[in-house]
């Protein structure tokens, strides 16, 4: 961790570094790579930068896992090239849905597509557990409704919602997790517009999330990770570090603002409860509109991180 980003973290949360997260001891580490926001099939060059993630994952010899958290492909004939490709890599894998992968289909399609035996779960690798969200439902008119075939683009609708059989099996899958629990979702949970507060869709499973911690406080959620916002960012909430990952494409703004080299990262949450980001640093093909300065984030790169998860239990 930098002196820079340690005086940042530690302005904000006072006290947090002296209160340890209460895990069990020893706890083995876990190491995976990451990527995210790929959108083969409106990234013309998607295929190439998943190559380069291929690529540079089948350099590492020691990853528990490997993971895309979302928006990868149109579940349809001319992506099966991308989903063929992920699937030489011969690490455990998770999919995480994202709300463009259901703009040509419904769910249980794109969850067959992508080999997902769930839309929703959790998985145990080292000593921590990885629990996966589907955040992709939007309420429009006091109902709530899953994403399908590009439904959710909508009028009048509020997005990224997760329904109720989801939030029970999330406070139960807390309530009784032996393990310190990072979370992943496409959408993000942490984050609020500068100015504004955090929307409802993350409130609701926010308080679940603080409401299980008071319960079990073993199996505390120590990190939320996401990517979606197409920007490389890291906030804080009730101490809880929120993290979204950057596409591996392109920014968005007024159109596709394409970035020089594919991104991706590669992490390990160490055995002391360390989380230590690897990532990539790239530039934009030509600079992004100006228009786009104020947007919190906006890089062409993935930075390298140390996060402490130690945290009030």
């Amino acid at each position: 961790m930098t002196r820079r980003e340690f005086l940042s973290v530690a302005g904000a949360i006072p006290f947090v570094w002296h209160i340890p997260l209460r895990i069990e001891s020893p706890v083995r580490p876990v190491k995976f790579a990451v990527i995210t926001d790929l959108h083969h099939g409106l990234a013309p060059d998607a295929l190439a930068r998943l190559q380069a993630f291929v690529d540079a994952v089948k350099q590492r010899k020691d990853l528990d896992f490997v993971m895309q958290m979302g928006d990868y492909c149109y579940s349809q004939p001319t992506s099966k090239e991308c989903v063929d490709l992920f699937a030489t890599l011969h690490q455990p894998k998770i999919h995480v849905l994202g709300n463009h992968d259901m703009d040509k289909c419904d769910k249980d399609f794109a969850m067959k597509f992508f080999g997902m035996p769930t839309r929703y779960g959790s998985y145990r690798f080292g000593g921590y557990r990885f629990v996966v969200l589907d955040l992709n439902h939007f309420k429009k008119g006091g109902s709530l409704h899953s994403y399908s075939n590009g439904n959710y683009f909508t009028d009048k609708a509020t997005h990224n919602w997760a329904d109720p059989e989801q939030l029970d099996w999330l406070a139960k899958e807390l309530r009784s997790s032996k393990e310190p629990v990072v979370l992943i979702s496409h959408q993000p949970l942490g984050f609020a517009e500068p100015g504004q507060s955090i929307p409802p869709e993350q409130v609701e499973v926010l308080h679940v999330v603080t409401e299980a911690r008071k319960v079990n406080p073993r199996g505390s959620v120590v990190v939320s990770m996401f990517g979606h916002l197409h920007v490389d960012r890291l906030e804080y909430h009730e101490a809880i570090p929120c993290l979204c990952v950057n596409s591996s494409s392109y920014f968005w703004f007024d159109g596709m603002q394409p970035y020089s080299k594919p991104l991706f990262g590669f992490m390990e949450i160490t055995s002391d409860g360390i989380l230590k980001v690897s990532g990539a640093a790239g530039g934009f093909v030509k600079p992004p509109p100006k228009a786009s300065d104020s947007v919190v984030g906006r890089s062409a790169s993935i930075t390298d991180r140390a996060l402490n998860l130690m945290r009030r239990a």
